[in-house]
């Protein structure tokens, strides 16, 4: 798993889009949805335009980004590829006036020549007061692995000194007969241990849509809660981490063939 990639401090096994933290982050969407072709590439251009609209005295500043090597896709404890290593790129360009622009991708090893997972992103962060910082932001993801959908997510974060976050956010379904906001909130935690050690965790609820009766197809919708504990050494540029993800027991019923594996071990370089 990186980090910093999408909203901030949740667990994401995909490739950094904004500069790096000291906290996780993890999220999901286990709803599925038609792919939308080319025109599913169209939100990556809007939100890129969307930065360009910044003045140009703000838009000066840094390009970072990172490569990962992870055991699984995951999304708030969600398959987004099967049990498969995948490899991830991603890069970010950030701004001294708190803008942010990260673009990344993702490709199964064994399928290397289709992307499993490409997302587009714009944020802006706040300094609150010493401890607090708040980060408002909009992510695109287009999901064409185990998870087949077109993603738009505002969310809004508060950030307590790089140890403590809480997020808010919405996930709208471009690509799916059933339209509505489905609201999601983390809690998520990163405390150090020393000599580059963390041990971090999360808890999260998040509202799901699981398609059945198809061809007339329908929606069973309801409220799902994950979570994740791990431990993250990092040294320079390299990182290593572990996880142990899971979610409740009583979503299972419908989300099992989304569930993903419950150990994730991922390797990556930030640049």
């Amino acid at each position: 798993m990186t980090h910093d990639c999408g909203n901030p401090f949740r667990h994401r096994r995909r490739a950094d889009t904004e500069p790096r933290r000291k906290a996780p982050r993890h999220r999901g969407h286990p709803i599925a949805g038609a792919p939308l072709g080319i025109a599913a590439r169209a939100p990556i251009a809007a939100i890129i335009a969307t930065f360009l609209l910044v003045p140009v005295h703000a838009r000066a500043g840094d390009l970072s980004g990172s490569t990962s090597l992870a055991s699984q896709l995951v999304d708030r404890g969600l398959a987004i590829t099967p049990q498969t290593p995948a490899l991830q790129e991603g890069v970010a360009w950030t701004t001294p006036s708190g803008w942010s622009l990260g673009l990344s991708g993702g490709i199964e090893l064994r399928s290397p020549g289709h992307v499993a997972e490409s997302v587009a992103r714009v944020a802006r962060t706040w300094t609150v007061s010493g401890n607090w910082r708040m980060q408002a932001d909009m992510v695109y993801y287009h999901y064409a692995g185990r998870l087949h959908a077109n993603v738009y997510e505002p969310g809004v974060y508060w950030v307590y000194r790089d140890v403590l976050t809480f997020g808010l956010s919405g996930v709208y379904v471009a690509s799916a007969d059933e339209h509505r906001l489905h609201p999601a909130a983390d809690l998520n935690f990163h405390w150090p241990l020393g000599g580059g050690l963390f041990i971090s965790g999360g808890l999260g609820i998040a509202r799901y849509a699981v398609p059945y009766g198809y061809p007339n197809e329908r929606y069973h919708m309801g409220y799902y809660r994950y979570g994740q504990a791990g431990l993250f050494w990092g040294h320079g540029a390299w990182q290593i981490e572990l996880d142990r993800v899971a979610i409740d027991p009583g979503s299972r019923r419908y989300l099992r063939r989304f569930t993903a594996s419950p150990w994730l071990l991922t390797l990556s370089r930030s640049f």
